[in-house]
C-alpha cells in the first residue's frame, strides 16, 4: 500500500473504490435473520401483510374479530346446511318475501298446525290448482273458520282427495260451497256420512242429475220427510226394485190394463172367502186353472136394478152346484144365433114348473143304478121285448119299457 502523498505540494492522488456492500432482498435468503419477537404491530405497516403472505389455513377462528366478517365478504352460496347450526334461522331472519314455492323441498310436507296461520290468511289464488293433496293435511286440521266464503273451488282439490276424517262434525256449511263444486268425483265412497250434513244443507240445486246411485245411500236412509212431493219419477226407480213388501194398498186407478203373469202354480186370491184365479188343485195328475170361491161363496152377476145371476156350490149334501136366479126364476141357454136352446123354469117362473127343450134331447144308455120316479133312460137291446130299442121309464118302483108304438 502506498502511503498517501502530503499535499503540501502540487502532487496527484490516486482514485481508490468504496469497500463492497452485500444486497439485502428480505426475501429470506439473501436477508439476515431477525431475532424472534423482533417484529411487533408496530413494525408492519398498514397494508403490507396480503392473501399471498398469508400460509394455506393460516387463519383460524382465534385470528378473526367478532363481528369482523360482514355481508359483503361471504362468497354467494358460500354458506351450506353444514355451516348452519341447528335452529340457526330463525323467523326474523328470513326476509318478507324470499321463501317462495321454489324454495320448498317438493317431495316431502311442508308441517303446519292451524293455531299458525291466521284467520282467512291463505286464500284460494294462494293457492295452486292441485297442490294441496290428502297427504298435507293432517285429519281434521281444517276447519271453517280458516277457509274463506268460496275460497275452495273445485279445481283447488284432487279427485278423491277429500275423506270424511279430513272433515270436522259439521265443519263445512252450505255458504262455504260454489253451486256445483262437489261433483261425484270429488267424494269418495262413504265419505260423506250424515253427521258431515247440516240440516237442509243439500239442496237438490247442488246435487247434479244422476250423481247420487244406490251405493251412496244407505239402508232406509231416505224416509219420507227426505222426498219431495212428486221427486220420484217413473225413471228414477230401477226395474223389479218395487217388490210386494214396498207397495201398500193398490187402489183400482192406480192399474192400467195389461196382463197379471202367474207362476204355474200361483194364483190371485181375495180376502174373506172371497175369489181365488189360477191354479186350483191337481185332479187326476192334470193342474186344474179357474176360479175358485169358498162354500156357500160364488159368482155373481149383476146388472144393476134390473136382476142378477148368481152360481156357488152349496154348503148341503156332496156340495151341489147351485144356480139362482131373480124371482123369475127362469135360465136360458142360447145359441150364437140368439135362439133359444134349452129354457129352465122354476115353481115360480111365468109359465108354471117344467123344463121347455127347444131342441132334440138326448137320453143317456146306461141304468141309473138308484132311480127315482120319472128318471128315464134309453136301452138298446131290451131283453123279451121284442126288436128294436126301448125308453125305460122309472115309475118309483120298477122299470117300464115303451117301443116307438107303444105309449106309457
Amino acid at each position: 500500500m502506498e502511503l498517501i502523498n502530503k499535499i503540501f505540494t502540487n502532487s496527484e492522488i490516486p482514485d481508490l473504490p468504496f469497500p463492497e456492500i452485500p444486497p439485502h432482498t428480505h426475501d429470506g435468503v439473501n436477508s439476515a435473520f431477525l431475532a424472534p419477537s423482533s417484529i411487533d404491530s408496530v413494525q408492519i405497516k398498514a397494508g403490507a401483510v396480503g392473501t399471498t403472505a398469508l400460509a394455506d389455513d393460516s387463519v383460524d377462528s382465534d385470528k378473526i374479530i367478532d363481528n369482523a366478517i360482514l355481508t359483503e365478504h361471504v362468497n354467494a352460496l358460500a354458506v351450506t346446511q353444514q355451516k348452519l347450526a341447528d335452529a340457526a334461522v330463525s323467523t326474523a331472519k328470513i326476509q318478507n318475501g324470499s321463501v317462495n314455492a321454489s324454495k320448498l323441498i317438493q317431495s316431502e310436507a311442508v308441517i303446519t298446525v292451524s293455531a299458525q296461520i291466521a284467520t282467512a290468511t291463505i286464500i284460494s289464488a294462494h293457492i295452486g290448482t292441485g297442490v294441496i293433496q290428502n297427504a298435507h293435511l293432517a285429519n281434521a286440521i281444517i276447519s271453517s273458520a280458516k277457509i274463506i266464503d268460496g275460497a275452495i273451488v273445485n279445481a283447488k282439490i284432487g279427485n278423491a282427495e277429500i275423506t270424511s276424517a279430513k272433515i270436522g262434525a259439521a265443519e263445512i256449511k252450505n255458504g262455504n260451497i260454489d253451486n256445483l263444486a262437489v261433483t261425484t268425483a270429488k267424494i269418495d265412497e262413504l265419505a260423506v256420512e250424515w253427521s258431515k250434513i247440516g240440516s237442509l244443507a243439500v239442496g237438490n240445486s247442488k246435487i247434479m242429475d244422476a250423481a247420487i246411485s244406490t251405493a251412496k245411500i244407505q239402508d232406509e236412509a231416505v224416509g219420507t220427510a227426505q222426498i219431495t212431493n212428486a221427486a220420484i219419477t217413473n225413471a228414477k226407480i230401477d226395474n223389479l226394485a218395487v217388490t210386494s213388501a214396498k207397495i201398500s194398498n193398490v187402489s183400482a186407478d192406480k192399474i192400467t190394463a195389461g196382463q197379471i203373469n202367474l207362476t204355474s202354480t200361483g194364483y190371485l186370491s181375495t180376502p174373506y172367502g172371497g175369489i181365488r184365479i189360477g191354479y186350483l188343485r191337481n185332479i187326476g195328475g192334470v193342474s186344474i186353472y179357474g176360479i175358485q170361491a169358498g162354500p156357500g161363496h160364488g159368482l155373481m152377476l149383476d146388472d144393476g136394478a134390473n136382476g142378477y145371476a148368481r152360481m156357488w156350490i152349496d154348503t148341503s149334501g156332496n156340495r151341489p152346484l147351485c144356480i139362482d136366479t131373480t124371482s123369475n126364476d127362469r135360465i136360458f141357454f142360447k145359441a150364437s144365433s140368439g135362439n133359444d136352446i134349452i129354457r129352465l123354469y122354476g115353481s115360480n117362473a111365468w109359465a108354471g114348473g117344467h123344463v121347455d127343450i127347444m131342441t132334440s134331447l138326448r137320453i143317456g144308455t146306461t141304468q141309473p143304478g138308484s132311480p127315482v120316479a120319472g128318471q128315464m133312460y134309453y136301452e138298446p137291446n131290451p131283453s123279451g121285448m121284442g126288436t128294436g130299442g126301448r125308453l125305460m121309464i122309472y115309475n118309483g118302483y120298477s122299470w117300464h119299457a115303451a117301443a116307438w108304438y107303444d105309449e106309457i
